[in-house]
């Protein structure tokens, strides 16, 4: 029973060696990513009323287009945890700002426009024709 034991253990020690401690790691390396992905969305979220928001966001340490990040462990560590969490459902996506779209509609200048032209030709076939 003792070399059963030893087995066990001897098995154990290698499943812990070469799958719990790399996944230890690469979880680790994900909240890691992930700290520097909210550091990135909070700077770009506090830019967004700005006038220039890309000199904003340069202020806080971060780039305004992809790769984000100036520096290449950021860059690692983010990209990293912008794969595993979009895999898991994570939107990590800055919407560009919304233009404002004017929803009412001119059709009463519109038609007193056309009027006007009309009355104008009207009146120049009249004032041609008694000539």
């Amino acid at each position: 029973m003792n070399e059963k034991m030893e087995k066990i253990v001897g098995l154990l020690k290698k499943l812990l060696l070469w799958f719990i401690l790399p996944l230890a790691v690469l979880v680790f390396f994900f909240i890691l990513g992930e700290q520097f992905e909210v550091g990135r969305l909070s700077a770009v979220a506090s830019c967004e009323g700005s006038l220039n928001t890309v000199s904003c966001i340069r202020s806080k340490g971060y780039l305004a287009n992809s790769p984000y990040y100036p520096d290449l462990t950021r860059r690692y560590f983010g990209a990293y945890a912008r794969m595993i969490g979009g895999d898991l459902g994570a939107s990590y996506r800055v919407e560009p700002p919304a233009q404002v779209i004017n929803l009412k509609k001119d059709t009463d200048n519109a038609a007193d426009d056309e009027d006007t032209s009309d009355d104008a030709d009207d009146k120049s076939n009249k004032s041609g024709a008694k000539k």
